[in-house]
């Protein structure tokens, strides 16, 4: 009897191991090469590659560089490289071959004969060239890579659990605002809209306009933080505040960045007021 319990719990372990190595690994990326962390090991791997995998082979490499060089600037070095990873593949979406144009096909294959003469012969490292026919590759229309993740506009708004980033189109000059959730409990990535959805969260809407009828939310990024800890009821909750701009302003909360709470509100130049309990 003693044998068959040590046995089930040497099971459970077993298990709980590789649940937990699985959901690291698809936490970090899909796809046949996501389970590489750098790109360096990605392309020691090269001469395993098949023709049919090219297209997410050079895609994973290309994000893992730019993850890379974001993790370079001193105030992202205690950014885990997985969340920098995610923010480049948000801003960068995989371009397949068979949606490409006939002219975007005719680049890519012409990128990737270079690559692969660069890729065989270890060639990977602080080259120009390389760089140019991978973003060639990734990107031959020359259109949806002009945008970047800006990386000076990189903000932890809650340590290891919420970031805020920019992409930044050069070719436009146009500006967005993302937000990266860490949810633990589940270990999943999540990119997120921290003002409420008008059509989906209507009964906050209602709360809000009840107290603040002509209140917009600011477009710069808020300040957030977390429920008391010594509180059960509150410690999964996340507080959003808005930017503050010397108007009206409000404080709300969630817990899974879907449903939104509000909590206390100020009409400009009075004191906050908290939110009356909604009655059951």
């Amino acid at each position: 009897m003693d044998n068959e319990n040590i046995n089930y719990k040497k099971m459970r372990r077993n298990l709980t191991v590789l649940f937990a190595l699985l959901s690291i690994s698809f936490a970090f990326g899909q796809g046949k090469y996501g389970k590489y962390l750098n790109s360096k090991k990605l392309a020691l791997s090269y001469k395993s590659v098949k023709d049919v995998d090219k297209d997410d082979y050079y895609q994973q490499f290309y994000w893992l560089v730019k993850a890379e060089q974001l993790k370079t600037y001193p105030h992202l070095k205690d950014v885990k490289p997985v969340v920098l990873y995610e923010f480049v593949k948000k801003v960068n979406p995989q371009n397949p071959t068979k949606k490409l144009d006939e002219r975007g096909k005719e680049l890519r294959a012409t990128a990737e004969l270079s690559l692969n003469q660069y890729f065989k012969n270890k060639k990977f490292e602080n080259n120009s060239v390389l760089m140019y026919n991978l973003e060639t590759y990734v990107d031959p229309s020359k259109g949806q890579y002009y945008t970047k993740v800006d990386p000076e506009k990189i903000k932890e708004l809650v340590p290891k659990e919420l970031f805020a980033f920019n992409s930044l189109n050069r070719n436009l000059g146009e500006e967005k605002t993302y937000y990266l959730w860490i949810d633990k409990k589940k270990d999943d990535f999540n990119i997120v809209d921290i003002i409420p959805d008008e059509k989906e969260d209507k009964a906050f809407y209602t709360r809000l306009k009840q107290y603040l009828p002509n209140y917009k939310f600011s477009k710069y990024v808020p300040s957030v933080k977390k429920g008391n800890k010594s509180d059960k009821t509150d410690v999964d909750y996340y507080y959003i505040m808005p930017f503050e701009q010397n108007t009206d302003n409000i404080e709300y909360k969630t817990k899974d960045f879907k449903t939104y709470i509000l909590s206390q509100y100020r009409k400009a130049g009075d004191e906050w007021k908290g939110v009356e309990k909604t009655k059951k």
